[in-house]
Formats: structure tokens, C-alpha cells, sequence
């Protein structure tokens, strides 16, 4: 086992210790439906595989491997416990940043330790982390043995044409996102001319259209292209997006004064799918989760600036500011970015043993769908929480209301100027709680 795999091992048994310590529950994020269904395909396989791949499609998708994600993470957290879910999660994450690195540093000249610390420093990196319902990590994996069969063709001119077309047609079946690498391996056949490289570019080219079909031609509300240009101009000026296009720029330019060839290929090739990948979501609704996978393309792009940084000035000093640097940058990621949102996840065991086992004598609200949802349906509730957006929608002077200071934080100013609390259920960290307000309404 090489250091670097013996270095991986150690952060995924670190981040498993402290999960267990804040003993992790199901989240509120996609959670219930998942756990809903995975159960209905315990119960029925064939059918509820039928069932549920006929209701994407009439969205304007497909995705014919997701079952094989309910079966490797939410039966195990449905037999066990939530944590195993979370745990395995952990690993697959950790792992498949590894094993993009080990195919990528064949070509690019990166330091595992630094792809690794900024691939944890970027903020959107840990709701991976937490939400491991998020099918788009499996598409790296696949795009990783993807390269690696690509190379071992063009070296060893072996004929693994099958496998290469069945690997290139399941990415973007996966998740939408996984699409983008066709600009990669269109590059990649531009310039090595291979037959394995055509065979990829098939099989991305069938399933794409397959996607594309449903989406422009079918009743689609999975992926929907109604922005304006001034929305669209709004999510491509956000700051993860602005921090990206700039990764993308320096990149770009060490990779033009770069004297190997197939360094500027790949490079290249990431920063063209970089961009593909920015153009899908500056069309979409803009949730902070989903910069998550630009992760898998900073901790790539990043480390191969900063080595040609480094070569470049040949300051022995740097050997030991760059690494430094990235250490304090990765504990201030963790504490202000993994920590509270760990936290919150941890809070939320409170919340769940309030609903189930007081009946409150108010109405009781929260200001995300998809939690509302998971409340009222997750476990045996004996309380019915309702939607509201805003404070407006509260008709009540007396009311419960679950606060969530990620993401209905956006009330405390209307909590503070209008209301007083009454009883608290107050949690360990009082990042989710149950509190009973009295307002003037």
C-alpha cells in the first residue's frame, strides 16, 4: 500500500470517527424519497425498477442505474443504521478523488496532498459529503477507467472496444452532468486520432441523444431551459462560477506555455468539460450543492497551477509555504464550512425525537419543501409540519417553528423584531431546534 493510499485510508477512518461522534441521521435533502423507494424495490424489484424509470422519463430523463445506488448505500443504512449510508459515502468520495488522481497524475504533474486538500478546502465539497443521494460522484469513477482503457488502447493496441462504448454510453446515464466529458474525449480524439477514442465518442454521442430526446421533445420538468438572459447572467457572475472560469483561465495559459504535449491535452480537455459543466448549471435553478462536482475539476486544475507556479520560481522556500498554506486552508474549510453543517445534521436528531414522541399543541413550520416533506413522512411522526417560505405565510401569533440556521436563517430578523419564545426544545447546538413563538400578528 503506497502513501499516498495509506494517507486516503487515514482521512476516510478520521471522517467516519467524527460522523459516528455526531452520530448522523438521515438529512433533509431527497432522504425520504430515497429511503421510500429503496424500499419499494426491496419489496419488488422488476416492477418498482419499471415503475420508476417510466416516471423519469415522463419528467424528460432517464436514469437506468440508480437503483444499483439504492442497493450498495440505502439498504445497508435501512438494515443498520443511517451512519453506515453515510459512512460508505465517506469512502466512495475519498476513494474516487484518489482514483482520479492516480489515472490524472500519469499525465499531469499534481501532488496528491494538494489535490487532496483543496479538493476538501472548496466549500460545496462537503454537501457531497452529507448528501449521498448525489449520483453525479459515480460518474468520476467511470470517467477515471475510462482514460485508463483510452491509454492502455493507444499504447498496447489493445481492442477493448465494447467495454470502451459501454463505459462512454452509461456516463451521461448516470446524471446529466456526466455529459460534459465528451468535450474531453473529443479533444482526445483530435489529437491521438485512435480508434478506442472514436468508439467513446459513439457511445457518448447515443446517449446523449437519448437524454437530449427526452428533454426537448418530451414533457420535461427534470432539466428545464426557461432563464432569461439576465438570470442566466446571474448564475454565471456567482462566485463559485466566477472562481472557477478564473481556475479555468490560469489553467488554460500554464497549459499553452507547457512543453508536453499530452499535459496540455488533458488540461485542456478539463478545462473544456469545466466549461460545459458551468453552462448546464448557469441554466438551472441555482443550488449550492450542485457546485459540488466543480470540485472534481479544482482538485485537478489547482495543484497543476500551483506546481507550475513553483517550478517556474524554483524557491526551495515554497516546498514548505505551499504545503503549509494548504493545511491552515483546509482546517479553515473544515471548521467554518464542515463543522456547522455536521452540526446541523447532528441537531436534527433532536428534531426528529421531538416530532415523534411529543404532540405539540401548535401548528408547526419549516422553511424548506423537501424537509417538510421528510418530517411528515420520514418516521412515525406524531405531528404534521407545514410548509412557509416566509414569515407572511404564518397566520398563527402562536406557533412552532423548526429553525435551521444553513438554511431558514433568512427569518431571524423577522423571529427577533416580531416574536418571543416560549419553549424552546433546545438542541446541543443549537444550529436546529423546535421553538415556540408568540408574535404580533
Amino acid at each position: 500500500m503506497n502513501k499516498d493510499l495509506k494517507f486516503a485510508l487515514s482521512v476516510s477512518v478520521l471522517l467516519s470517527i467524527g460522523y459516528i461522534y455526531y452520530d448522523i441521521p438521515w438529512g433533509l435533502m431527497d432522504d425520504y424519497k430515497w429511503i421510500v423507494r429503496t424500499e419499494e424495490f426491496m419489496l419488488n424489484p422488476f416492477s418498482s425498477y419499471i415503475e420508476f424509470q417510466k416516471y423519469m422519463i415522463s419528467k424528460g430523463t432517464i436514469q437506468p442505474f440508480i437503483h444499483v445506488q439504492y442497493i450498495i448505500q440505502y439498504i445497508p443504512g435501512l438494515y443498520i443504521s443511517p451512519l453506515i449510508t453515510h459512512i460508505e459515502n465517506i469512502f466512495i468520495l475519498i476513494f474516487t478523488h484518489y482514483f482520479l488522481y492516480k489515472i490524472i497524475s500519469n499525465k499531469i504533474r499534481i501532488n496528491y496532498l494538494y489535490s487532496l486538500s483543496i479538493f476538501l478546502i472548496f466549500p460545496y465539497t462537503f454537501d457531497l459529503f452529507l448528501l449521498p443521494s448525489l449520483q453525479e460522484k459515480f460518474t468520476i469513477p467511470l470517467f477515471s477507467y475510462l482514460l485508463y482503457r483510452l491509454e492502455k488502447a493507444r499504447e498496447d493496441s489493445l481492442d477493448g472496444s465494447i467495454i470502451l462504448f459501454i463505459i462512454s454510453f452509461s456516463i451521461p446515464l448516470i446524471k446529466l452532468q456526466g455529459s460534459v466529458f465528451i468535450l474531453f474525449i473529443f479533444l482526445y480524439f483530435f489529437y491521438f486520432r485512435t480508434k478506442s477514442s472514436i468508439i467513446s465518442l459513439l457511445g457518448f454521442s447515443l446517449s446523449i441523444f437519448i437524454q437530449a430526446y427526452l428533454l426537448f421533445f418530451t414533457n420535461s420538468g427534470y432539466y428545464v431551459l426557461d432563464k432569461t438572459p439576465t438570470q442566466i447572467l446571474n448564475n454565471l457572475l456567482s462566485l463559485p462560477n466566477l472562481l472557477f472560469i478564473a481556475v479555468i483561465l490560469i489553467s488554460v495559459f500554464f497549459a499553452f506555455i507547457e512543453n508536453n504535449k499530452e499535459t496540455q491535452i488533458y488540461i485542456y480537455g478539463f478545462c473544456l468539460s469545466g466549461l460545459g459543466i458551468i453552462f448546464i448549471l448557469i441554466n438551472w435553478d441555482t443550488y449550492g450543492y450542485l457546485y459540488g462536482f466543480y470540485s472534481f475539476f479544482l482538485c485537478i486544475l489547482v495543484p497543476y497551477c500551483v506546481v507550475s507556479v513553483s517550478e517556474r520560481l524554483n524557491f526551495k522556500l515554497l516546498n514548505i509555504l505551499i504545503p503549509t498554506a494548504l493545511l491552515v486552508l483546509t482546517v479553515l474549510s473544515v471548521n467554518l464550512f464542515f463543522l456547522p453543517r455536521i452540526e446541523r445534521w447532528s441537531d436534527l436528531n433532536v428534531v426528529y425525537e421531538v416530532l415523534d414522541s411529543v404532540k405539540l399543541d401548535n401548528n408547526i413550520y419549516y422553511c424548506g419543501s423537501e424537509g417538510v416533506l421528510t418530517f411528515n413522512n420520514l418516521n412515525d411522526t406524531k405531528n404534521k409540519v407545514n410548509f412557509a417560505g416566509n414569515f407572511n405565510e404564518i397566520n398563527q401569533k402562536k406557533f412552532y417553528f423548526i429553525t435551521d440556521d444553513l438554511q431558514c436563517d433568512y427569518l431571524n430578523d423577522d423571529f427577533l423584531s416580531n416574536c418571543e419564545i416560549l419553549s424552546p426544545f433546545n438542541s446541543k447546538y443549537n444550529r436546529m431546534e423546535i421553538n415556540k413563538y408568540s408574535c404580533n400578528k
